[in-house]
């Protein structure tokens, strides 16, 4: 009898050590995510309805730019594409090793480049914004703007983040990059000398000031026509706020 017992205990104990330790799990889980929310964040380091960085800052009752800032945003930026007279601007701030701008660049960005941009209702500007925990973001936004310097900046800045999870955690990432030039038909000597130079990095950090003086540090951020819209949002919030600028 004393065998039986023992064997049935021996049978149990586990199980109830692993129904603990789920249990616990799951009231960690719970306790953290509370703590977080009651900080304005969630466990995928998004704000509520944003889609930020764990730790970003933004400014909750600002939504329009001023006039002056507006202006100050659309000088110089990293690239520029669509009517130049379009009656709606998009301004983005991106970093290309930010995952949410990845998903943006998957699944928004085609459909307002080709509803808006392509159809001349909308000029749509891109702007830099290297957060300093992705490692890579900085290297990447100097080698778009040098790609740029040859008249492929789109081309790059798709590669950029159709290949993300190749060169984010590269130590070296600046071969990686040389290679995406050379098979983007770039003039790998002129390109090469540009990123190695950092000919653009004093370009991408003022790109990273302009958005601090803002008091926008969440990637990807936008302006519409100076309307902040903050995280990777689908196209159907894109839409409402660029209709409503055309009047539609």
């Amino acid at each position: 009898m004393a065998s039986k017992k023992a064997s049935k205990k021996n049978v149990l104990q586990p199980l109830l050590i692993g129904l603990l330790v789920l249990a616990a799990f799951a009231i960690g889980s719970m306790w953290t995510e509370i703590r977080m929310m009651k900080g304005g964040k969630s466990l995928t380091g998004a704000k509520p309805s944003q889609q930020v960085q764990e730790g970003d800052v933004v400014p909750e009752e600002k939504t329009q730019l001023s006039e002056d800032e507006l202006q100050e945003v659309l000088k110089n930026p990293a690239y520029a594409f669509g009517d130049e007279g379009a009656k709606v601007t998009v301004v983005e701030f991106s970093d290309y090793q930010c995952p949410f701008c990845q998903r943006y660049f998957q699944q928004t960005f085609g459909q307002v480049e080709s509803e808006y941009v392509d159809t001349g209702k909308v000029r749509y500007v891109m702007r830099d914004l290297p957060l300093s925990f992705h490692v890579n973001a900085q290297t990447a936004a100097e080698a778009a703007r040098c790609a740029g310097e040859q008249g492929k900046y789109k081309e790059y800045h798709d590669k950029l983040f159709e290949t993300q999870s190749t060169w984010e955690g590269l130590s070296e990432v600046e071969t990686s990059f040389k290679q995406y030039a050379v098979g983007l038909g770039l003039n790998a000597l002129g390109f090469n000398s540009c990123l190695d130079t950092g000919k653009f990095s004093q370009a991408v950090k003022d790109d990273l000031a302009l958005a601090q003086k803002l008091g926008v540090s969440g990637t990807p951020s936008f302006f519409v026509n100076g309307k902040i819209l903050v995280g990777a949002q689908p196209f159907s919030a894109f839409k409402v706020v660029i209709d409503s600028e055309l009047g539609e």
